[in-house]
C-alpha cells in the first residue's frame, strides 16, 4: 500500500526540514508527501531542493489555512494511504511501516489514529487513549489528533474535504477542532475508526512558558472546540459538567498554588461555552 503524506506549512523552514529528514529514513519507501506551501514565493524553495530525489515531494499552492491546504492536498494525493502530519511533527523511521501494517492487520477499518508523543516517550500536544480501541462518538474527543490520522483513499473520498471553518488559520474565529470534525464525519458515514496506541508520532510538548501566549492559543483552539460539540449536536451537558468541575476545583487549586493551571481551565471552559454559542453552521 502507497502512502500519501499531506502538510500545510507557513513560516517554518527548521520544523518542515525535520520532517523531510525523518521521512528520508523510512524502512519503506512507497509514499509521497504533499508539501501545500502558503509561503511567499521562493520561502522553502532551500528546504525543498534539500530533499529532491531522496524522496517524492509534491509541491503546491494554496491560501492560507491548514484546512484549506490539506483540501488542496487531497485532490493531488496518489497514496492508498492518506496522513495529515503537521510540518512541527516528525517520524519513527519506521512508522510509515507500522502505518501499513496496522490497515493490513485491521482490513475492516478505513482510518487509524496513534497518539504524538515528545522525544522521551511521553504524550504531547493532546490526551490519549490508553488502549487500543475502537473509535466512536464518546471517545472521539479523546483520541483525534491530526498528526496520527491516517486514512484509506476510498474513505477519504466518503468523508470528503475538510471544514475550512475550523482549523488554525482558517477566516473565523473557531481555530481548532477540524481534526475531530473529520474523524465525526468518518464515523457518521459508517467508517470504521481504530485507535493503535503503539503508533507513535512525533511533537514536541506545547510551549507554555508564556502565559499570555498560552491563554491566547487556548482560546483560539478551545473555541474550535465548543463549534465541534454543536456542529455534533453533543449538547451542553458535557461543557456543563467541564465547567462546573474546574469552578469546583477553584479553592482546592488555591490552595496548592496553581493559579495559572485554574486560570488555563477556566478560559478553556469559557471559550469553548462561546465557540458553542457562535457556531452557527450546519446545525
Amino acid at each position: 500500500m502507497s502512502i500519501s503524506l499531506i502538510t500545510s506549512t507557513l513560516g517554518r523552514r527548521d520544523v518542515l526540514d525535520r520532517l523531510l529528514t525523518s521521512l528520508e529514513r523510512q524502512s519503506v519507501r512507497d509514499f509521497e508527501i504533499v508539501v501545500v506551501d502558503q509561503n511567499p514565493e521562493g520561502f522553502l524553495s532551500e528546504v525543498l531542493a534539500a530533499h529532491a530525489g531522496k524522496i517524492n515531494i509534491k509541491h503546491i499552492r494554496s491560501p492560507k489555512g491548514v484546512s484549506r491546504g490539506r483540501n488542496a492536498g487531497l485532490k493531488v494525493a496518489s497514496g492508498d494511504i492518506i496522513g495529515f502530519p503537521d510540518d512541527d511533527c516528525w517520524h519513527r523511521p519506521e512508522g510509515l511501516a507500522d502505518v501499513v501494517s496496522l490497515f493490513a492487520q485491521h482490513p475492516d477499518h478505513g482510518m487509524i489514529l496513534g497518539r504524538t508523543v515528545d522525544q522521551h516517550g511521553n504524550n504531547s500536544v493532546v490526551p490519549s487513549l490508553d488502549v487500543d480501541c475502537d473509535i466512536n462518538r464518546s471517545n472521539v474527543i479523546d483520541a483525534a489528533n491530526t498528526n496520527t490520522i491516517f486514512v484509506r483513499r476510498e474513505a477519504a473520498d466518503l468523508i470528503g474535504s475538510f471544514d475550512e471553518n475550523l482549523g488554525p488559520g482558517s477566516s473565523s474565529m473557531f481555530q481548532g477542532a477540524e481534526d475531530r470534525d473529520y474523524v465525526a464525519r468518518a464515523l457518521a458515514v459508517g467508517i470504521r475508526v481504530r485507535f493503535a496506541h503503539d503508533l507513535t508520532i512525533f511533537h514536541e510538548q506545547v510551549d507554555t512558558s508564556s502565559e499570555t501566549n498560552h491563554l491566547a492559543r487556548i482560546r483560539k483552539y478551545s473555541m474550535g472546540d465548543g463549534a465541534f460539540y454543536r456542529k455534533h449536536h453533543y449538547g451542553l451537558t458535557r461543557i456543563a459538567l467541564m465547567t462546573a468541575k474546574t469552578i469546583g476545583g477553584i479553592p482546592l487549586r488555591l490552595l496548592r498554588g496553581q493559579a495559572p493551571e485554574l486560570m488555563f481551565k477556566f478560559t478553556y471552559c469559557m471559550s469553548l461555552i462561546s465557540g458553542y454559542l457562535h457556531w452557527v453552521g450546519e446545525l
